[in-house]
C-alpha cells in the first residue's frame, strides 16, 4: 500500500490519484526482484498479493508479500519455509502449490506460489454454474473429497473459509476444485486484525467461542457452513442451521446433513470427512 505524499491518505497500489486531495501519487511496485507485477490481486493489513512473472518466462506465479505490520521476521520466515516442505507432499491436482519463502533487495519476505485463474466467486453467485440442486451437490462432494485427502494426511483446516476454496477456469465445467492449504493459518497465533471472512468464522464458530480443543470435526462445522453460504449466495449470513429451513425444495438428506456438520455439540456431527463425502456420495446416486 502506498501513502500520498500531502495529505498522508493511504492508498492501495492500484491508484494514482489520491482521492482526498488530487495529489497525483508516484506507481508503486512494478518489481519484486526480478518479477515483473502483472496485477494486484488482494492488499491486506499483514500482505499484498500479485500476480506476477519472471522475464523470458511464460508462466505467471502467485507472490504474497509480507507487509512491516505482519511480524514476519527471520525466525518466522524459517518456520513457514520448513512448512513448505511439508506442503509439498499434498498432491498438485487439489492444493495450490507454494515454491519457496525468500527476502526481498528491499527487505521484504515474500511466498512464491502457483498461480491458479480461477472464478472468482462474485462470478460463480452470479452465473447459472450452480443453478442445479445436482450441481451444487456435486461441487459440495468435490470439495469434501479434496479435504478428505487431507484428513488421511492427518492434516485440517478449522479455519476453512469460501477464499481457501478454488474452481480454476479451464475445469469449471467439472466443477473442479484446488484448495488453498497453509498448514498454520495465522503468521502469529496471536494476532487481533484478520480479514473480514475469517473474522466472521471467528466470531461465530461454536468451538472457538467455547473454547473448545480445535479437532477434525471443528472442519467440518466450517464447510457445514459453506455449504449454506453456497446454497443462498450469501457469504455475510450469520446464522446457518436456521436459515437451512428457508430453503425451498432442499433434498431432505441433505439437509439433514448440513444440520449434523453444523451442530453445536462436536460429538453429533459427522465422525470424519469421509463419512460427509460418502453421505453426499449416496445423495447424488439418486438426484436427478
Amino acid at each position: 500500500m502506498k501513502q500520498c505524499s500531502v495529505c498522508d491518505q493511504v492508498v492501495s497500489e492500484k491508484i494514482i490519484t489520491c482521492p482526498a486531495c488530487g495529489n497525483h501519487i508516484i506507481d508503486g511496485m512494478k518489481y519484486i526482484d526480478d518479477y515483473r507485477i502483472q496485477a494486484i490481486i488482494h492488499e491486506g493489513r499483514s500482505s499484498i498479493v500479485c500476480k506476477a512473472i519472471r522475464d523470458g518466462e511464460e508462466r505467471s506465479v502467485s507472490i504474497r508479500v509480507f507487509t512491516e505490520k505482519s511480524g514476519v521476521d527471520d525466525e518466522v520466515a524459517l518456520r513457514l519455509e520448513r512448512e513448505l516442505i511439508e506442503l509439498k507432499k499434498l498432491p498438485p491436482d487439489h492444493f495450490v502449490q507454494h515454491f519457496s519463502i525468500k527476502k526481498s533487495s528491499d527487505g521484504h519476505w515474500y511466498r512464491l506460489s502457483e498461480w491458479v485463474d480461477a472464478m472468482d466467486w462474485g462470478s460463480i453467485f452470479m452465473s447459472d454454474m450452480l443453478n442445479e440442486q445436482r450441481k451444487m451437490v456435486t461441487l459440495f462432494h468435490n470439495i469434501a473429497s479434496v479435504l478428505e485427502l487431507l484428513h488421511k494426511q492427518d492434516h485440517f483446516m478449522p479455519y476453512l473459509i469460501l477464499e481457501d476454496i478454488l474452481i480454476p477456469k479451464k475445469r469449471a465445467d467439472e466443477l473442479h476444485v484446488k484448495i488453498n492449504y497453509k498448514l498454520s493459518r495465522f503468521l502469529n497465533a496471536r494476532a487481533t486484525h484478520h480479514g473480514p471472512m475469517l473474522q466472521k468464522l471467528l466470531d461465530c464458530h461454536p468451538d472457538i467461542r467455547n473454547e473448545r480443543a480445535i479437532d477434525f470435526k471443528s472442519g467440518i462445522w466450517s464447510l457445514g457452513k459453506i455449504f449454506v453460504e453456497l446454497l443462498t449466495a450469501d457469504p455475510n449470513l450469520k446464522t446457518f442451521s436456521t436459515k437451512l429451513d428457508e430453503i425451498k425444495g432442499l433434498d431432505p438428506d441433505l439437509k439433514k446433513l448440513i444440520k449434523l456438520m453444523l451442530s453445536d455439540d462436536p460429538d453429533l456431527r459427522p465422525k470424519n470427512m469421509a463419512k460427509v463425502v460418502q453421505a453426499l456420495a449416496d445423495i447424488l446416486k439418486r438426484l436427478p
